[in-house]
């Protein structure tokens, strides 16, 4: 969808939301890069994040929300879910990307640490609200900071209430894991 209130910018919201409750200071860009075309749509939000670099140099995490399009077999769709608190949410994969010394990702590592202290906070406080990390050889503009990651929300087979609790809870774990590294 292209309203705002039922795509990804809502799950953004909710998880900027979670990080503002806990006095985390969020800009949350609402741009939606891959309309009108995905292609093109990693372009388009590099420039968006070099833009915000350079106006807020201090900026540490770059977080990129996506739902992923799962299938099995070309068939059935798969949905993600667990039970959290009495609620479904919709399961969280965070990818981040890797480099072999072709692609200028010199910070590939510092966000592979980042991802996998991201996960484990969460499954300390919320035990399978994460599908195993994603390690893609592949930028998803990870090159632009060592604390930049693409956190997958459920796949298109959740519903958004499910996403946008997701996205609470990512946010509050998020800020705990902030807190216990400063």
């Amino acid at each position: 969808s292209t309203d705002n209130n039922n795509n990804m910018v809502a799950v953004g919201a909710s998880m900027a939301h979670a990080l503002e409750e806990a006095g985390i200071a969020v800009i949350h860009d609402t741009t939606q890069h891959d309309y009108p075309s995905y292609n093109g749509s990693y372009e388009r939000s590099a420039q968006t994040i070099n833009d915000y670099l350079e106006q807020y140099p201090s900026i540490k995490i770059i977080l990129d929300l996506h739902r992923d399009a799962m299938e099995r077999e070309g068939q059935a769709i798969v949905k993600p879910v667990v039970e959290i608190q009495g609620q479904k949410a919709a399961q969280i994969m965070i990818i981040a990307g890797a480099d072999n010394g072709s692609m200028g990702m010199e910070n590939w590592k510092n966000n592979m640490r980042f991802a996998c202290d991201f996960q484990n906070i969460m499954e300390e406080y919320y035990p399978q609200l994460t599908r195993p990390i994603l390690l893609s050889h592949r930028k998803y503009n990870q090159n632009l900071s060592k604390g930049a990651l693409l956190l997958e929300f459920g796949s298109n087979a959740n519903t958004l209430e499910e996403a946008v609790y997701s996205a609470r809870l990512a946010g509050q774990t998020l800020a705990e894991l902030l807190y216990r590294n400063m």
